[in-house]
C-alpha cells in the first residue's frame, strides 16, 4: 500500500475524542446497526482458518516491487487461485518497465451490480527480509513482511469469493497489480479503465489495528518535484571564482522553499534526494539535481504549486546559475464522492453488525492509493477493506490481527451482496 502514514497521525488524533476533541477531525456520527446475518457470520468464521493459510502462503513468496522473480511467482499463484474459484483469468501487460503481469479475474453472476475489487501483490521489502522476519503466529497475531500491506487484502478477497453466490453480483472483476508501492506507473491507467461503468470499486488496503480501525475518505496525490541546477565547473583551490557553484545554489533553493510545506492535513512538500554530477572534492560542482516529494489534494493544486515554485526560483541567488523546475504527477489524489461517503457509512454499520468497532474516518491522509486511479472513472470507491494490522512500511515486525478476519470477511461479503444484487 502506498498508505504510508495514511492512518497513523490521523488515527492517533481520531482515537482521542474521549480525552479531547482535536480541531478539524471529528468522530463520525453514530450509524444504525441492524441484526447480523447469523448464517454469514458462521460461514465467515468457518472460512477464517483458510484465510490465515492463504496469508501464510502469500507471505512466503517474497514480492518486492522490483523483484521480478517474486512478482511472477505470486502472480502465477494468484492466477491459479482465481481459476480454482471459477474465474476467467487474464494476464495484462502493464506499461514498459512493469516487472510482472497484472492479474485480472472475472466472474459472471445473475445479479445486477458490477463491482471491481482491488489489491496489490507487491511489497516495500527487498528479497531477504523474509529470512529476518519469517512467518509466525503468536498472541493472536500473524507476522511476516507484507502480511498487512497488502497480502491481507488479497487473502480477504480470495476468501470472500468463497462466501459469495452467483446471485450476489452481475459481474465481479478482481485486479491484482504488481507496482502499487512505487506509484502504479504500469497499472494505474488500466485500473481506471477497469473501473469505468462499475457500480462501485472496493479497494482492500489494510487499516491500522491500533489505536483504532478506520476508513479513508481522501488521500493526497503523490508527485515528484525536480530542480536541476546548472552552474560552471572550476578548480576549487586555484580559481573558484571562475566557477558557478551549483551546490551553493541548491542550498539556496532548499532554504527558499522550506515554507511551501503546509503541515498535516494540508500540502506536504519536502526535498528528499540530491544528485550531483562528479565527485571530485577539489572541483566547483557544475550540476546538482534536487528531488522532492509533493502531496497535493488535486491536479489543479499541483499545477498551482508548480507555478509558485517556478516564480519563487526565477532569480538564482548565485549569479549565472540556471534552475530548471519540473513537477510530475505520479498518482492522483483520491476524494470520495457523495456516493463514496455513503459507502463509508454503510461499511461502518455493517462492521458493527458483525461485532466490530465503529470505524473512524480519515478525511484526508498524506498517503496515496490505487483508489485514486479508480475514482478517475467517476464511480464510487471505498478504501481500506483489508485486515487491521501494524508495522507496515517500517522496521518493526509487520502483523495482522487474526481475530478480525471473520468480521472483515463479513463486511466484504455484505457490501458485495448489497451492491451486486
Amino acid at each position: 500500500m502506498n498508505l504510508r502514514a495514511i492512518l497513523i497521525p490521523q488515527l492517533l488524533l481520531a482515537a482521542a475524542p474521549v480525552l479531547a476533541q482535536p480541531a478539524g477531525l471529528q468522530k463520525p456520527a453514530p450509524v444504525a446497526v441492524a441484526r447480523p446475518d447469523a448464517d454469514l457470520l458462521k460461514a465467515a468464521a468457518a472460512e477464517a482458518p483458510a484465510t490465515l493459510a492463504t496469508l501464510e502462503q502469500l507471505v512466503n513468496v517474497e514480492s518486492g516491487s522490483y523483484d521480478t522473480q517474486g512478482l511472477v511467482a505470486i502472480g502465477n499463484l494468484l492466477a491459479d487461485a482465481l481459476k480454482a474459484r471459477g474465474a476467467t483469468v487474464e494476464r495484462v501487460k502493464g506499461k514498459p518497465g512493469t516487472r510482472a503481469d497484472i492479474i485480472v479475474g472475472r466472474f459472471t453472476g445473475t445479479g445486477r451490480g458490477r463491482l471491481l475489487l482491488l489489491s496489490h501483490m507487491d511489497t516495500v521489502y527487498t528479497r531477504g527480509q523474509l529470512a529476518e522476519t519469517p512467518w509466525r503466529v503468536e498472541n493472536g497475531r500473524a507476522y511476516g513482511p507484507g502480511i498487512a500491506d497488502d497480502k491481507s487484502g488479497i487473502a480477504v478477497i480470495l476468501s470472500t469469493l468463497r462466501l459469495l453466490k452467483p446471485a450476489d453480483y452481475g459481474q465481479l472483476t478482481i485486479a491484482f497489480n504488481p507496482d502499487e508501492e512505487i506509484g502504479s506507473p504500469g497499472s494505474g491507467d488500466l485500473i481506471t479503465e477497469l473501473a469505468r461503468g462499475q457500480t462501485a470499486v472496493l479497494s482492500f488496503e489494510p487499516t491500522l489495528s491500533t489505536p483504532a480501525e478506520g476508513l479513508v475518505a481522501g488521500t493526497s496525490g503523490t508527485n515528484t518535484v525536480t530542480a536541476r541546477i546548472i552552474g560552471r565547473a572550476a578548480h576549487a583551490g586555484n580559481a573558484p571564482e571562475q566557477g558557478i557553484n551549483a551546490l551553493v545554489e541548491a542550498a539556496h533553493v532548499i532554504t527558499a522553499t522550506k515554507d511551501l510545506d503546509q503541515g498535516p492535513g494540508k500540502r506536504r512538500f519536502n526535498w528528499t534526494q540530491v544528485e550531483q554530477e562528479g565527485d571530485a572534492r577539489n572541483m566547483i560542482p557544475d550540476e546538482v539535481t534536487l528531488i522532492g516529494d509533493l502531496r497535493e489534494t488535486s491536479d489543479e493544486g499541483v499545477r498551482a504549486f508548480e507555478a509558485k515554485l517556478k516564480q519563487r526560483l526565477a532569480t538564482p541567488a548565485v549569479a549565472g546559475a540556471k534552475i530548471d523546475v519540473t513537477v510530475k504527477i505520479n498518482r492522483p489524489a483520491f476524494t470520495a464522492d457523495a456516493a463514496g461517503l455513503k459507502l463509508i457509512e454503510r461499511a461502518r454499520s455493517i462492521y458493527q453488525e458483525a461485532g466490530g468497532p465503529d470505524l473512524f474516518v480519515v478525511p484526508r491522509s498524506g498517503g496515496g492509493t490505487d483508489a485514486a486511479f479508480a475514482a478517475r472513472a467517476g464511480v464510487p470507491v471505498l478504501e481500506a477493506l483489508g485486515l487491521p494490522g501494524f508495522g507496515y512500511h517500517s522496521s518493526a515486525d509487520e502483523y495482522i490481527e487474526i481475530a478480525a478476519i471473520p468480521r472483515r470477511l463479513y463486511l466484504a461479503t455484505r457490501l458485495i451482496r448489497e451492491l451486486g444484487r
